[in-house]
């Protein structure tokens, strides 16, 4: 692995790409008055499915926009760095989206939050399940930004405020955890045959 590829992974790029897109799409909400509540997910409303995939991409505000850019910005940068990091994530998007529309509560579920739970979710499983050098030193180093950033992943994770999708959160994390367990490194075994 290159120098430039151990402080800028090439994945970081779709994190951003993402990001620009959620900045972009506030933009059309809120100068524009584009409708983009309706890109949310309704739990159980078939008109809402496409929400499943663009909902993280919708907030209710600029402070809602923000909050989650800071946590997608830290869990996003460590999580590109994991091998199979397409893949977890489009797990983790679909995984999350697919069981906040069958399972959560009423109301218009959007914001990036459970993404940023699934990478959160993602980088402790890769820690978990992988018992590498990356995958502790990726979650050892979230731990540690995330505290000098003032970010709690753990009352985030267990937020049940009323303007909160406690849904997304819960189901982000455990769709992250999920989605480290499916792309999990295989271990190669080292018994001599005789």
């Amino acid at each position: 692995m290159s120098k430039r590829a151990l402080v800028f992974p090439a994945n970081f790029k779709l994190v951003l790409y993402a990001m620009a897109v959620m900045v972009v799409v506030q933009l059309l909400g809120s100068v524009v008055g584009l409708p983009v509540g309706r890109l949310g997910i309704i739990p159980h409303n078939e008109y809402y499915l496409s929400g499943i995939l663009t909902a993280p991409f919708v907030h209710g505000s600029w402070g809602h926009l923000m909050s989650n850019l800071i946590g997608l910005t830290i869990s996003g940068y460590l999580a590109a760095r994991l091998p199979k990091f397409k893949r977890a994530t489009l797990l983790i998007l679909v995984a999350t989206g697919l069981l906040v529309w069958l399972f959560a509560g009423s109301g218009n579920h959007i914001g990036a939050s459970g993404l940023v739970m699934g990478y959160f979710g993602l980088l402790l499983g890769a820690a978990l399940f992988n018992r590498d050098v990356l995958g502790i030193v990726s979650f050892i180093a979230l731990l540690i930004l995330t505290y000098y950033a003032n970010i709690s992943f753990l009352a985030t994770l267990l937020d049940f405020s009323a303007q909160t999708s406690s849904s997304s959160h819960i189901f982000g994390f455990i769709s992250g955890l999920s989605a480290a367990y499916l792309t999990r490194q295989k271990r190669v075994s080292n018994k001599v045959a005789r």
